[in-house]
Order: structure tokens, then C-alpha cells, then sequence
């Protein structure tokens, strides 16, 4: 017999040890699809867990642009400005205005650039951003050459701004330089020469990235040209591609190909991660486009070059922008003219300038966003807050949360996590059946190897969501019983797979305590979406939360300071097992 019960606990044991993490540095599959009922159920959640893994679930306040261009240089065919603007308030994107020479309308291309030491400005054989915005608007388009965050005039925070506590309200690079897109296409639009019917959006690696992200969400991106980055081999190196959460079950093929049917010409190259485009991620991509009848609208070239946006990719660019926003005939490539930047002095922004008043540093940032935020749950329906929190707890892929049991089975089952002995004797020996959930460990070790480990995996504290979601699901009508850190993932938990009821020792949790959170139940996102209050509110009428802190949030449950007996929590066990 102890043979026996020391196999069983050695399969209990290899029935929960982790999977091998997921990194950025994976060989994914080519995404798949039966139908074209089945892409856009999927097209649909990739495009709002983008703006939930950006913290963009809900969309912040469209606060006042308050745009400043000047310094407008001319030149022959088009002239040169240099612009800022309020993505958020204090808070400044920057960058140039390549405008053509006469009155309009135009079409025109958000030009976003890559990790290069001089971003924007960047003017060699391998990428000239000004090149491609000089020889676009010789062609007749308005080019906006914006900063990433921390590059050149956006020096408010820097290129490594990260923090715990900041992806706990949806506050991260990647995030920060998405609606700093989004808000560039406002900037875009509110330019009276500027077709608002013919956007397009291009950039190269780190903004190759930013192109396919900004094309996916916002609708107004009519064609894109993301360069040297959508690949199944590598997903994006920098903080600024990878927001947490993001890739938990998803890829960049998947992610660039959310604009379809919309136009999109990708970009590769044989000396970097692209290098397997023409016969892998492409034919991936233009499967996706052919159930959407669409196969016109994509198209991928490569280039016998290393890591680029040179001549080639610009040329090829050109042509698809021409097909696409001008209504050319054709998509091949054009041929680029000679072209002489102006001096750097004359395009940076802030060249001897200082930050107009009131510009945020990163404290002042974090704080002005975790206050929106706060203000903004008031405001957004539960609805949207609960989407928010499953795209949170990597759930969202779900559309329907299954119903509770309505009875009781003909033997009462209770889950249990974390709970003292006392108690798990006292539900025994009141005839229920008890068992204990083993929740998956975490090998902190080789997390810590895995760069950007929380874009493709679940913290801890998520961790123990999924496996109690997991065994409610797995056991219809059970009630949960559990303390600690367990008893609070429970209770994000029955918002996913809900119990009967649950009863939840938070051993005095405060809800309104930031440091609470991210020592005992850190999931990026989760209080933007709301956390344990929208979790209530999902699961209404089935938490019991007790042994909770003062200000311990959870309206749609039952909280109280006191801690319950043992004797006290058979009772409401036996309650919710006697009610239909």
C-alpha cells in the first residue's frame, strides 16, 4: 500500500510540473485556420489583447494634442518641420514633418524607426529615415517621423522605463510607444492637407514592430510595410516589443497578419531572423488573406542584405504605398532619387531647447497614469473591465464563462488550497470530499534566464489562477476553500471557472495597497482591469472573503475582517450545498 500511495503522489507531482518556458527566441508554427469564421474570432481577440497587453483596455483619455510645429524648412519638392505634441498630458511625442510642396489633400505614412544609434535620424547604406521620408514626399505623401520613447527629443524617460508596479496598472514601454502611435495617426489626421482616408504606417525591426501593433488596433492604418521583423523565429529583442503578456499564446505572423484584409507588404532580408519569410511566415500570412478573399492586398519581397531599411526595402515600400493610398496602378517597386538630409541640428526638436513646462519625468508619468487609470474604472462598463481582466489572467481567448453546477453531486466536493489542517479536518469529518488542488511550482531559476519572461509566461501568482480555474472547471458545482496567496488567486479564479462558492482567508490583503499586490499576487495588468473588484463582480454572490485588510474591495462578495472558524466555514459549505 505506501508503494502505491508513493506512485500516486509521484504522478500527482508529474501531472503539475511546468511546461519549459516560452521565450521570444522560440521556432512558433504557422498559425492555421479552417475557416474565415475562425480567423476573425481569432482576428478579434489578437486586436483587443494588443490594447489589453498595452494597457489600453480601455483606451486612455483622448486628452488635447496641443501640437507645435515649426522651424518648417523648404527644399525643392517638400519642406521639413519639426513637431511635438501631448500623447498624454505632460507627456511629449517628437519628431519631423515631411510635408509635399502644394495645398492637397495627401496621403500619408506614419514613418516609425528601429534600435539605431541615431533612430529617427539614422543615415547610412543599411537606413536612412530621412531618406525614406524625403523621397515619400517628393511622391506626394506627408511623412511624420516620430521618436521612440527615450530616443533623441524624447528624453522625458528612457528607453529602459520598466517597473513591477507600472505593468501592474498597464503601464509599460511597449504600451507607451503604442499610443504614442495611435495618438500620431490623431496628429495626422488633424492636418487639413492630410487625407484621412489614406494612412499608412511602415518602420523597420523595434518599428517594424510598432507598424504591424498600430496597424492591427486602429482601423485608420489603410497600408503598412513592417521591415525586417515578422518572423516565427524571433519575436523582438527590446523592452518596447514586449509588453507583458502579450505572447502568451501568440506570434508576430498572428499579430501582423490582424490587419487583413487591409494591404501589407512584408519586408525580409537573408542576413537576420526574416530570413525564412518567403517560405514560412508568408505563405502563412497570404493563407489567412485568401480566406478573407483577399490575396491581392499581400504581398512579401526579400533582399540579399543583413538587418536593413536600405535602397531596396525603400523602393519596394514605395510602390505598395503608391498602389495602395494614391490608387496607382501598380505595386512595383520605384526607384529613389538622390536625396541630402538636413543637418541634425535642424531636425532635432529640443536642439537647444529646454522640455516645455510641466513635462512629466517618469515618477510624474507613473503617477499621472496610475491616477487616470483609477478614475477611468469609475467610468468604464463592467463589461469592458471584465474582458480587460481575462486578457489579465490569459483567459480572454474564451468567449463564454461557464454556468455552476446547479446541484450538488451525490457526494459534496471541496477544493482546497492553503488552508490549515484544522479546517481541512473539520470538511472531512462533515462528510464532504476533499480535495486538495496541487498547484504547478515555479522554477524561479530558469525564469530568471528567459528575457522578457512575463510577454510569454505567467507569473506566479497567475500560475496559480490557471491551476485553480483549472480544477473548478474540472469539478462543476464544488465549492473552494482556501487561505493565503491561494485563497486570492481564488478569487480571481471563480471569475474564470466559477464554484459553487468560495470561502477565502486573504490573511488581511489590502486592496488598496500597491505593495500588496505585487508581493503576493503580481499579475501585469491586473489593476488596471480592476483586479479583485472586477473579479467579485463576475463571480457575484459566491465569495466569502475573510481575514481581509481594512480596506479590502470586493462588491460583489461578502467581506469581513473577522477570520471565520473552522466550525463557521462548514456551515456556509454546508449552506451552498443545500441551496439549488
Amino acid at each position: 500500500m505506501r508503494i502505491l500511495l508513493h506512485t500516486a503522489a509521484l504522478l500527482l507531482l508529474a501531472a503539475q510540473a511546468p511546461a519549459p518556458f516560452r521565450t521570444l527566441d522560440d521556432r512558433f508554427a504557422p498559425p492555421r485556420f479552417a475557416d474565415r469564421t475562425a480567423w476573425e474570432q481569432r482576428a478579434a481577440y489578437l486586436r483587443e489583447h494588443v490594447l489589453a497587453s498595452a494597457g489600453l483596455l480601455p483606451l486612455p483619455e483622448r486628452t488635447p494634442l496641443n501640437p507645435v510645429v515649426f522651424d518648417e524648412s523648404t527644399h525643392e519638392g517638400y519642406s521639413v518641420a519639426k513637431v511635438y505634441f501631448e500623447s498624454l498630458p505632460g507627456f511629449y511625442v517628437t519628431g519631423n514633418l515631411y510635408r509635399p510642396a502644394g495645398a492637397g489633400p495627401f496621403p500619408a505614412v506614419l514613418s516609425a524607426h528601429g534600435h539605431w544609434t541615431y533612430g529617427r535620424l539614422e543615415n547610412t547604406d543599411l537606413m536612412s529615415g530621412p531618406g525614406r521620408a524625403i523621397s515619400l514626399a517628393r511622391r506626394g505623401f506627408v511623412v511624420f517621423t516620430h521618436d521612440m520613447v527615450g530616443y533623441n527629443d524624447s528624453r522625458q524617460v528612457p528607453h529602459t522605463f520598466d517597473g513591477r508596479r507600472q505593468r501592474l496598472w498597464g503601464l509599460s514601454l511597449g504600451g507607451l510607444q503604442l499610443w504614442n502611435s495611435i495618438r500620431a495617426l490623431d496628429f495626422l489626421e488633424s492636418l487639413p492637407y492630410v487625407r484621412k482616408d489614406a494612412l499608412g504606417a511602415t518602420g523597420e525591426s523595434g518599428g517594424g514592430t510598432q507598424t504591424y501593433m498600430v496597424a492591427g488596433v486602429d482601423p485608420r492604418v489603410s497600408a503598412a510595410v513592417p521591415v525586417n521583423m515578422v518572423s516565427l523565429l524571433m519575436q523582438g529583442g527590446c523592452l518596447c516589443e514586449n509588453p507583458p503578456g502579450l505572447r502568451l499564446d501568440t506570434n508576430n505572423v498572428e499579430l501582423a497578419a490582424a490587419i487583413a484584409p487591409r494591404p501589407l507588404l512584408l519586408i525580409s532580408a537573408t542576413g537576420d531572423w526574416t530570413r525564412e519569410t518567403m517560405e514560412v511566415e508568408y505563405p502563412a500570412v497570404r493563407a489567412i488573406y485568401a480566406l478573407m478573399g483577399a490575396e491581392d492586398r499581400v504581398r512579401a519581397v526579400r533582399f540579399d542584405a543583413e538587418h536593413n531599411y536600405n535602397r531596396d526595402s525603400r523602393e519596394a515600400m514605395y510602390g505598395w504605398m503608391a498602389r495602395w493610398l494614391k490608387g496607382e496602378a501598380s505595386d512595383a517597386p520605384q526607384k529613389e532619387q538622390a536625396f541630402t538630409p538636413d543637418r541634425l541640428p535642424d531636425l532635432l526638436v529640443f536642439h537647444g531647447r529646454p522640455l516645455p513646462d510641466g513635462a512629466l519625468t517618469p515618477e510624474g508619468l507613473t503617477t499621472s497614469w496610475i491616477a487616470a487609470a483609477r478614475r477611468q474604472l469609475g467610468e468604464t462598463p463592467p463589461e469592458v473591465r471584465a474582458s480587460a481582466l481575462r486578457h489579465a489572467l490569459a483567459f480572454a481567448g474564451e468567449t463564454k464563462t461557464p454556468a455552476a453546477a446547479p446541484r450538488a453531486s451525490r457526494r459534496p466536493v471541496v477544493l482546497t488550497a492553503g488552508i490549515a489542517p484544522v479546517v481541512e479536518r473539520a470538511l472531512r469529518q462533515a462528510g464532504y470530499s476533499v480535495r486538495p488542488v496541487a498547484l504547478t511550482p515555479f522554477d524561479e531559476s530558469a525564469a530568471a534566464k528567459v528575457n522578457h519572461f512575463e510577454t510569454y509566461n505567467r507569473t506566479p501568482a497567475s500560475q496559480r489562477v490557471a491551476d485553480l480555474a483549472k480544477a473548478l472547471r474540472a469539478s462543476p458545482g464544488a465549492v473552494l476553500v482556501a487561505g493565503g496567496d491561494a485563497a486570492l488567486a481564488g478569487a480571481l479564479a471563480a471569475a474564470i471557472g466559477p464554484p459553487r462558492l468560495a470561502v477565502l482567508d486573504v490573511e488581511g490583503f489590502e486592496t488598496s495597497r500597491d505593495e500588496d499586490f505585487l508581493a503576493r499576487l503580481y499579475i501585469p495588468g491586473l489593476r488596471r482591469a480592476g483586479d479583485l473588484r472586477t473579479a467579485s463582480e463576475m463571480a457575484p454572490g459566491r465569495l466569502v472573503i475573510h481575514n481581509a485588510g481594512a480596506t479590502f474591495d470586493a462588491p460583489g462578495a461578502r467581506v469581513q475582517q473577522a477570520p471565520l472558524t473552522p466550525q463557521e466555514i462548514v456551515k456556509l459549505v454546508r449552506q451552498a450545498r443545500e441551496r439549488r
